[in-house]
């Protein structure tokens, strides 16, 4: 059967993941990718309206927090990625859907298998906050973003560091949202 680049045809009753070309799987994955951030934005709404800002935030440190060791896990079974160094780490972090590529923009610089920065270019959840909500800011880049970062780093290797080099605020959007460095010390 000849893969399909979209689902224009005809219903089909059996229809698998495994029937789409590449393409349209890699457009499939971005649109889940989004559908995961948005239900975070939507969720943490709710819960300032309805609670507050500090309860919100809270449990959204709780549940990235949570859901880091999954996210890895699963990510880096269904890759095959082996090793519990950086760069196991960096291999794995490229591909997780919360930190989907075409979403944000990133760039991972491998120094060596223990030793990587990340520099982030854009960062959506960050210009929606310079936008909408610059008091929120530092609480979100700097303690949420650490957390859940080690959070990340867990699974992988609990010995794993990460180190701030940039963080918001920043002067201008042409700056780099942030930029972080980890280590694992032999």
């Amino acid at each position: 059967m000849e893969e399909l680049k979209d689902y224009s045809g005809p219903f089909k009753r059996d229809l698998k993941y495994e029937d789409f070309s590449k393409e349209a799987l890699a457009k499939l994955l971005n649109v889940y990718c989004k559908e995961l951030l948005l239900m975070d934005t939507y969720w943490q709404e709710q819960m300032r309206n309805r609670i507050s800002d500090e309860v919100a935030f809270e449990c959204l440190l709780q549940n990235w927090c949570r859901i880091g060791k999954h996210e890895m896990k699963w990510t880096m079974e269904a890759l095959n990625i082996q090793g519990n160094d950086v760069e196991a780490f960096v291999k794995a972090n490229q591909m997780v859907p919360s930190f989907a590529q075409g979403i944000y923009e990133y760039d991972w610089e491998l120094k060596n298998k223990n030793h990587a920065v990340l520099t982030v270019n854009f960062c959506p959840a960050l210009a929606s906050l310079e936008r909408n909500s610059p008091e929120r800011i530092e609480r979100n880049c700097h303690v949420l973003e650490h957390e859940a970062m080690k959070a990340y780093m867990a699974p992988v290797n609990p010995k794993m560091q990460v180190l701030p080099l940039k963080q918001p605020p920043r002067l201008s959007p042409d700056e780099v949202a942030c930029q972080w460095e980890f280590i694992l010390e032999q």
